[in-house]
């Protein structure tokens, strides 16, 4: 008998090993994920080994559907039943010799440009040939205690599925609230976030430097935030903050990979927006700035230039719910397809460190606004635009003219924080936001359109420096200053005021088109520690800071240290009484942190 004769035992060892190949991709890509900082990482051991077995299962049920199409050739062809099997095989080599390559030199797929990816083409290619004669000579050779394992694995695999569909929660439906308008009059809403700005930085906030010329005569016209502070450290953690109008532990977003779940990935308000007939659209950086990492579900229409129509991941929803599984095999499956994507040279994968940190690699701000102003051209809706803004993002910094790049970090030298790029990078900014206003005006647009200007932190990482918070409503409405502390999930709030929306109960923010809040209201935030040092019981978390007044107060849960101090040039300090002691916050910061399952008995 030859290894290809079609009997029924072969055809069920060949099941089997194309089954065992799906298992072997899962594990080791778990086993990538669960030994580095990501969204398996910090979950229970249950919850671990929960998302290895039901996303093994899923990825088995997909290869055996490609298996299942190549049975009908294979009845000619016999060998070709055993192609199901070797792709798998030659996927998961090329992965993990990706991982190896990158993890230890930096260099990889993602790294590799033009025609050298051929590389990798040729690779991918003799490694296939290999893992084609491997499951040849393998598949037949099988013993029965492989079936027993195969048909184990996926009972164990299936009794996960059941368990997560049944007590799966409902799709969300908390979005469709009764319009009071129709969609037709729905203001544009433009949202600019400019990465890592201190106020003190910018002349329309009192800087001597020149540095915002446009926006200086902007906030004549609009509401300004005079003492506005960040909610987080991190540009993945302050802009989750201000897409849902809840803080970081509310959510448990940190920093990047950190991920929302069950109903925070639903309450947010792109969703509310888009539910109000809204296009909803995001514009930021790839991973960091990117609803679909993030888990952001039902909120934008693209995201980064991508549509999030994707009906595979929503039957996949349909069966799993918003669980840890369904993300996996959703990140599992976007590894494989964007590798090979790459290499065969049908679509660039993105390389999300050099998005961020290449001013020369990354899409530049020139860019970002000639696609919000198309945007604005085109859509046949009422707009909401949330970008990010990178010229300004340390320590390497950019700034434009003529739509290139004038001036950066030389190639070569050693990134640093250069305040005098720095400064050039926020003109570069100015300059884009004086674009956008006189696209306005001369289309008509400017009286139904709302801008916000803010920034997702302060000048390197910093959380306890002002930062602009900046609404230029249609007609001027509402301008002048809101004098008290502010911060970032104050934002969601006042939009959704404007439009005549109730705040939902899950915001925690306050409309800064009401009266003043309290002056001495506390404003807490989040600063993220290295990824390299998370672990229990605080995880990502290593600083919580809480903000009263003209005064802050730092407490450090990685080195249960305790700091404070005055915020600088705070115009609305409080001398009417006394600012709470250290001896009254430092409980409160405890309380603060228990309150969402933290044990703080290692900082008491």
């Amino acid at each position: 008998m030859t290894p290809n004769s079609p009997t029924k035992n072969n055809l069920l060892f060949l099941f089997s090993f194309t089954v065992l190949t799906a298992y072997f991709h899962v594990f080791m890509e778990w086993l990538f994920f669960v030994t580095k900082p990501s969204t398996l990482s910090v979950l229970s051991l249950y919850e671990k080994l929960k998302a290895l077995v039901v996303s093994g299962g899923v990825i088995a049920f997909i290869l055996l559907i490609l298996f299942s199409i190549f049975l009908i050739p294979a009845r000619k062809w016999k060998s070709i039943g055993y192609v199901p099997s070797a792709l798998m095989l030659s996927i998961s080599a090329l992965i993990l010799l990706d991982n190896f390559t990158y993890t230890l030199f930096k260099l990889g797929i993602t790294s590799t440009l033009e025609g050298w990816r051929i590389i990798y083409t040729v690779a991918f290619i003799l490694i296939f040939i290999w893992m084609f004669r491997y499951a040849q000579r393998t598949a037949p050779t099988l013993k029965k205690s492989a079936s027993f394992l195969t048909f184990g694995l996926l009972a164990v695999s299936l009794t996960g599925i059941l368990a997560i569909y049944n007590s799966r929660a409902p799709y969300y439906s908390g979005f469709k609230i009764k319009p009071q308008k129709t969609s037709a009059e729905r203001p544009n809403i433009i949202i600019l976030g400019a990465d890592g700005l201190s106020a003190s930085y910018l002349s329309a906030y009192g800087s001597e430097l020149e540095t915002t010329p446009f926006i200086d005569q902007l906030v004549k016209k609009s509401l300004v935030a005079e003492n506005a502070f960040p909610n987080a450290s991190s540009t993945t953690a302050s802009t989750t903050s201000t897409l849902t109008g809840k803080e970081p532990a509310e959510v448990g977003v940190y920093r990047y990979p950190d991920i929302l779940t069950d109903e925070d990935s639903f309450e947010h308000l792109p969703g509310i927006l888009k539910h109000q007939g809204y296009l909803t659209v995001e514009i930021g950086a790839p991973n960091y700035v990117d609803a679909t990492k993030l888990n952001l579900i039902d909120g934008f229409d693209i995201v980064n230039n991508h549509s999030v129509k994707q009906p595979a991941l929503d039957a996949l929803r349909s069966v799993l719910g918003n669980s840890p599984s369904t993300y996996f095999i959703q990140t599992i499956t976007e590894r494989i397809t964007e590798r090979l994507l790459h290499i065969f040279f049908i679509q660039d994968m993105v390389n999300p460190f050099e998005q961020v940190n290449n001013p020369k690699s990354r899409m530049t701000d020139t860019q970002r606004m000639d696609q919000i102003m198309d945007l604005l051209e085109h859509s046949e809706r009422p707009l909401f635009v949330f970008s990010h803004f990178m010229d300004t993002h340390g320590p390497v910094f950019s700034s434009e003219k003529n739509g290139g790049l004038m001036e950066t970090t030389p190639a070569g030298k050693e990134p640093k924080w250069d305040v005098k790029l720095y400064q050039k990078s926020i003109q570069s900014f100015d300059k884009h936001v004086q674009e956008l206003f006189t696209y306005l005006a001369e289309s008509g647009k400017l009286d139904n359109t709302i801008v916000v200007i803010y920034t997702d932190h302060g000048f390197k990482y910093v959380t306890n420096q002002r930062i602009p918070i900046i609404i230029h409503f249609p007609n001027n409405e509402h301008n002048g200053k809101f004098k008290n502390n502010a911060q970032i999930i104050d934002i969601p709030v006042t939009l959704l005021d404007y439009l005549g929306i109730a705040k939902p109960e899950w915001m925690t923010g306050a409309s800064m088109l009401s009266t003043e809040v309290p002056a001495d209201r506390k404003i807490i935030s989040i600063t993220a520690g290295s990824p390299k040092k998370i672990k229990p019981p605080f995880y990502q978390i290593k600083i919580v800071q809480v903000i009263v007044c003209q005064k802050w107060y730092a407490l450090n849960v990685q080195d249960n240290t305790f700091e404070s101090g005055l915020i600088a040039n705070h115009t609305a300090p409080c001398e009417d009484k006394p600012l709470p002691s250290v001896e009254e916050i430092h409980p409160l910061m405890l309380e603060y942190l228990q309150s969402y399952g933290y044990d703080v008995d290692s900082i008491k």
